[in-house]
């Protein structure tokens, strides 16, 4: 590969095991390994910590040092920053933040190792439903590496293989797509479904737990053709009569050979693709095409997102028009939108929310009463949405005054309408 090109790093990160794709543009993501050994993409997510030097190991090389007894090991990172659990190691405080900026830091050294001279333009880590208190420590953790902090993204799983799914040849995808995973919870099966007709295209998803059926303690007691049988008897119900292009396969619980001769059933009429990278690579492309002109084309949708697009109506560049304040695919915990506005011969200011999914729209108005006296366009207010769900918007208008003409009357009108 040529030197000098920016590249993009996605991170599959997960409480076990980490894995690494590599992308530049134009190319597809590549599986990376950061270990000495070869052909070893899974990097375990643990740290350990040298008795002798003190030195800082991570993944395969903190393994074998715990097994050893030549250390202080540190395993489930992930679960110490959702606890937000700090470590003494030799009289000292590590918090969770802390195990995460080594972790990277290593990773990143190895990587730039690597693909020296190059830069890296994004860095995307997919987790499995992370919260916004882990999401901040994983990007202050690899700001701290030299990333900056715009180019960071930490993304669901959901949302990386939204994007992995239609990142692919449009035949794989021209019908619904459909994924099974079976990791340490056991079996979830997810399918998206792609609404081509009006654009935007919306891509949502209907996730399915199965863990009840097939969960990860099976696979240390059950024979491998006892999990066969179960798992084509799942296959069997949750694929009926539903028309799929593609089929992925992907976790820890597939990785024997049990489930081979079940996987080449599932073909009849559809690709299907096994590996362990899914996530990662999906983490590269939306690194490689966040903002792509193409990409515009899609809407991605997942339970935390609303499904609608709240505009105000304003007079702005010589122009009525309807200006979109909250867009729908936002995370509803995330909308916190805000403009300042100056009445113009009216008490009424107009929202129109538009359904993505239902395709219709709805109007709402708001009357600010009691601001009798000013002259027009002398009445200035902030106008600010926020969301109590994925359903519920807050919409909060405020009273500023007007300078020293007409003071700040502190005057607040809201409003909650369903989305």
């Amino acid at each position: 590969m040529p030197e000098g090109r920016p590249i993009v790093i996605g991170f599959d990160l997960s409480p076990e095991m980490t894995q690494i794709a590599v992308s530049r543009a134009g190319e597809e993501p590549e599986s990376v390994s950061v270990s000495s050994t070869s052909g070893q993409f899974l990097i375990p997510t643990v740290l350990c910590v040298r008795n002798d030097s003190g030195d800082w190991l991570f993944g395969e090389e903190a393994i074998r040092c715990k097994n050893r007894n030549a250390g202080v090991f540190i395993d489930d990172l992930l679960g110490k920053a959702e606890r937000e659990e700090s470590v003494y190691i030799r009289d000292v405080e590590y918090t969770p933040r802390n195990f995460l900026e080594r972790f990277f830091r290593k990773i990143m050294v190895v990587l730039r190792q690597k693909y020296t001279g190059d830069s890296v333009e994004h860095v995307v880590v997919s987790m499995r439903d992370p919260s916004d208190k882990v999401i901040q420590m994983v990007t202050d953790a690899l700001e701290t590496t030299g990333i900056r902090r715009e180019h960071i993204r930490v993304r669901s799983h959901l949302q990386n293989f939204m994007f992995y799914a239609v990142c692919q040849k449009k035949e794989l995808w021209v019908n619904d797509v459909g994924l099974f995973e079976f990791n340490e919870n056991g079996l979830t099966y997810t399918q998206l479904s792609t609404a081509k007709k009006i654009a935007p295209i919306t891509v949502t998803a209907q996730i399915t737990d199965l863990s009840t059926l097939l969960d990860s303690n099976m696979l240390e007691t059950m024979p491998d053709n006892q999990l066969a049988y179960c798992f084509r008897t799942i296959t069997d119900k949750v694929l009926y009569r539903q028309i799929l292009s593609t089929i992925y396969v992907t976790g820890k619980g597939f990785e024997g050979a049990w489930s081979d001769e079940v996987l080449k059933a599932l073909v009849a009429g559809r690709r299907v693709f096994k590996g362990m990278n899914l996530y990662a690579k999906g983490a590269a492309y939306y690194g490689l095409y966040e903002n792509a002109e193409d990409m515009r084309d899609f809407l991605f949708l997942t339970e935390d997102m609303i499904r609608s697009t709240i505009a105000i109506r304003m007079f702005k560049d010589n122009q009525i028009a309807d200006y979109p304040m909250v867009r729908a695919g936002t995370r509803w915990s995330e909308v916190n939108a805000k403009t300042v506005g100056i009445l113009d011969d009216t008490e009424e200011v107009y929202f129109t929310i538009y359904h993505t999914v239902k395709k219709d729209s709805q109007h709402v108005v708001m009357s600010l009463k009691n601001l009798h006296g000013r002259e027009n366009k002398t009445t200035r207010v902030s106008i600010g949405i926020r969301c109590l769900d994925r359903e519920t918007a807050v919409i909060t208008v405020k009273d500023l005054g007007f300078g020293h003409f007409y003071p700040n009357t502190y005057r607040v009108w809201e409003k909650i309408v369903t989305i």
